[in-house]
């Protein structure tokens, strides 16, 4: 056997060995992040003229600027129960024509949007959350749109501005619902974890197994 055939088996069995060892990281490449690196952002509500500007104007709105350098401002909750402040909402925008939800979650009370399933304060800018499948499902008595059945929980520590997937809102992983954490605020004296919600849609389809989608959307840069 000459040395250049050596060489060459040498050179192709390396390659088998490499693949054989990535190889769970080449297919989650192609699961997982071709898909979401081809997704879009959208806003999760119709945009209104002047939306942004109008929100950024009023002078109970609270504004901020992200690591990528977007402008988003939020109005303060609306208070409609004195006695029931557990769990508010509010309406946020930014200045890139994304818009969303805004969740405002009592820090010690148990509780969060989607799969997450709770939230312990670590630092103001630092939480453990708590995914979960939390019996998630769309639907009603008759029909259902989308349920999650994987089961599954995990713990896991988010910090302020961290963004991820939440859920998908199909089977086919054509829409996916991306939240961002924002800390924690006080209003009117109590602390809440701040978590907002948008849209993403990817042409492809991103595979929509549990939890592997939502760990697998951590560090990934959806441009927020």
């Amino acid at each position: 056997m000459n040395s250049n055939l050596l060489l060459t088996m040498s050179v192709i069995m390396v390659g088998v060995i490499l693949i054989s060892i990535n190889y769970s990281a080449i297919v989650d490449f192609y699961i997982y992040s071709v898909p979401l690196n081809k997704a879009t952002i959208i806003p999760n509500f119709t945009l209104k003229p002047n939306e942004f500007q109008d929100v950024h104007d009023d002078k109970d709105s609270t504004c901020y600027t992200t690591p990528s350098m977007n402008q988003y401002c939020y109005e303060k909750p609306k208070i409609h129960d004195s006695q029931n402040r557990g769990h508010l909402t509010s309406f946020i925008t930014g200045n890139n024509g994304i818009n969303g939800e805004l969740h405002f979650d009592k820090v010690g009370l148990e509780g969060g949007i989607f799969t997450i399933k709770n939230m312990e304060m670590i630092g103001k800018n630092t939480a453990l959350f708590t995914f979960a499948d939390n019996d998630y499902r769309v639907g009603n008595k008759d029909r259902t749109t989308y349920e999650i059945t994987d089961k599954f929980e995990f713990h896991t520590i988010i910090e302020k501005y961290d963004t991820f997937i939440a859920k998908c809102n199909n089977y086919e992983g054509t829409s996916v619902t991306i939240v961002q954490y924002l800390g924690v605020d006080t209003i009117d004296g109590i602390d809440y974890f701040l978590t907002w919600h948008t849209l993403a849609n990817s042409e492809q389809g991103v595979t929509c197994d549990y939890p592997q989608i939502v760990q697998h959307s951590f560090g990934h840069n959806f441009g927020l």
